[in-house]
């Protein structure tokens, strides 16, 4: 069992059913092509696993010792009345604010619903590839994977259990080859990827039942992809999350908040300190004492001496604009009891912990007055949106290890700045899990944030050079072909308005590559000689309208 909060689930739960008749799905897929192996659920949380009541973020991935417990959206905006809605799941003890599947045409999610999109759907970089080697697409020697995968129009998608699935509007990205907004893998068209493996789900906020809050619903879908690469590098200590939220009620939220709550488990839970990062928007975790577990007997989850540090770094929010990103809106946390710094039990107090308030609605402050003072971040100080925002290395800043805090239990949220959220508008979040190797230096005393801050870096230059895979829109008027392809691939288009015209290649990890391109009018011919066999991105813009390929040379 976890700590004092989950022994509460199963008693819980067991009433919440009961109740309702509408049993939480405890569907989960595991990320686990690098150095991590992380769940994910179809109710959006993740990094644990429901029926057990354990943590499941291992790192290394062969280990017994998990890097996080679970972690969640929150969200909350006020519609034009001023009334709060709001979105946000934790343990299932209170229920659930997100159920899998999306919403209908009147913003619901019915049970049965759910219970068939209760699926995650999983791709490895190696299904593609042998699909597009296939001289011929058949259902039978198609890779389950992308024969089933829930694009739009897609007569082979299935979902749980197998139960054939109906999709009439856009669901997961594909390769649109001929441009008809139909997913048609029998014709070579396929899913599209980011990292080496990827996990696909969806989930809404608006379904059987919303009682983790209790509050109104926001009628949120959330497409999200969770992806991984393996490379022999840093890189191979990052999972990716990328979220697409579609607002598919009919109110305008005000004042919306997007939020990443996290309860950060590192090892053993009970001896943990928290940081900020406020450069790459993360929240940080290490160890309050060198030897993690010893204060519990060393249970096979801690790491003992040698401990990971781990972040979870915000690469995408609301009111990034180009190169130019916004700050984090803010950056709290709770800890595990009833205090005024406890556990959210209502609506009001879960959009408090979005706004850097407590529970009783009073402000986070910076309480920092000293090395080996305690401070707990309210009730005195000036008014702060930010906790912990010191290096630990330096002992003039504030941070937990030099404010000599008792190590606990800690639960952080990162949110994003105030902004409006027009209905039928799409908001797109990414964030990046990020880990250092064990290490005798992660812990406090002397503990340095420069090793994590290296694996953000990483991450956000990674994100950055990869061609995003945006849900997928029809790009008429757009041929690449042919593909697979040999010495050349062409380049045409027809009816398209005019712009400034670029047409940019890169490898699969995402480095631009200098490809010749020769042609005039509305046809390019691009030269691939000077490119080994494999797979690439191609990406057209002309200013108004971008369509994104990925083409094998064969």
């Amino acid at each position: 069992m976890k700590k004092i909060i989950i022994l509460l689930t199963l008693a819980s739960s067991l009433h919440y059913t009961k109740g309702y008749a509408q049993i939480p799905f405890n569907t989960m897929d595991s990320l686990n092509v690098n150095n991590i192996n992380a769940l994910a659920l179809v109710h959006g949380d993740m990094w644990w696993n429901p029926a057990l009541e354990v943590a499941h973020c291992y790192f290394p991935k062969n280990s017994p010792a998990s890097i996080q417990f679970t972690s969640a959206l929150w969200m909350s905006g006020y519609d034009g009345g001023g009334n709060l809605h709001i979105a946000a799941q934790t343990y299932r003890q209170n229920g659930n604010d997100y159920w899998p599947g999306p919403l209908d045409s009147s913003d619901t999610l019915t049970y049965a619903t759910s219970h068939n999109w209760a699926k995650i759907w999983k791709v490895l970089q190696t299904d593609i590839q042998s699909f597009l080697a296939l001289p011929t697409h058949d259902s039978a020697s198609t890779p389950q994977a992308i024969l089933t995968w829930p694009g739009k129009g897609n007569t082979y998608a299935t979902g749980n259990g197998g139960v054939p699935l109906t999709i009439t509007t856009d669901m997961a990205p594909f390769n649109d080859l001929n441009g008809n907004g139909i997913y048609e893998p029998l014709l070579g068209e396929y899913p599209l990827i980011k990292g080496d493996m990827a996990l696909w789900y969806v989930f809404s906020d608006n379904g059987p039942v919303h009682t983790e809050t209790k509050g109104k619903p926001l009628g949120l879908e959330i497409h999200a992809m969770a992806y991984g690469y393996k490379r022999g590098t840093l890189i191979d200590n990052v999972i990716y999350y990328d979220y697409y939220i579609t607002n598919k009620s009919a109110n305008t939220y005000h004042n919306f908040r997007f939020g990443q709550f996290d309860d950060v488990d590192l090892g053993y839970a009970f001896d943990d300190y928290i940081g900020f990062d406020s450069s790459h928007r993360m929240g940080i975790c290490y160890n309050g004492t060198p030897d993690d577990g010893a204060g519990g007997g060393h249970p096979i989850n801690s790491y003992g001496t040698r401990i990971p540090m781990v972040g979870l770094t915000m690469v995408v929010l609301p009111g990034d604009e180009g190169t130019i990103k916004a700050p984090a809106g803010t950056f709290d946390y709770y800890i595990n009891d009833g205090s005024i710094i406890g556990n959210p039990a209502t609506d009001t107090q879960y959009n408090y912990y979005l706004r850097s308030q407590i529970r009783t609605g009073a402000p986070f402050t910076n309480d920092f007055t000293g090395r080996g003072i305690p401070s707990k971040a309210y009730g005195s100080g000036p008014v702060t949106n930010y906790v912990f925002t010191g290096d630990p290395s330096d002992t003039t800043q504030w941070s937990e290890c030099n404010c000599s805090n008792y190590p606990g239990d800690r639960r952080f949220i990162i949110t994003s700045s105030d902004f409006t959220f027009p209905a039928g508008s799409i908001q797109h979040v990414a964030m990046a899990l990020v880990t250092t190797n064990p290490d005798t230096l992660n812990a406090c005393p002397g503990v340095s944030f420069d090793s994590i801050k290296i694996l953000a870096d990483t991450a956000w230059a990674n994100y950055i050079n990869v061609t995003e895979v945006k849900p997928f829109t029809t790009n008429t008027g757009i041929r690449i072909y042919p593909n697979p392809a040999h010495n050349q691939i062409v380049i045409e288009t027809s009816g398209l308005a005019t712009g400034e015209e670029t047409i940019t290649f890169y490898n699969i990890i995402g480095q631009k590559l200098n490809v010749p391109i020769s042609g005039t009018g509305n046809k390019r011919v691009a030269d691939l000689n000077g490119l080994p066999n494999g797979i690439y991105l191609v990406v057209y813009n002309n200013g108004t309208i971008q369509k994104t390929v990925k083409v094998i040379k064969e």
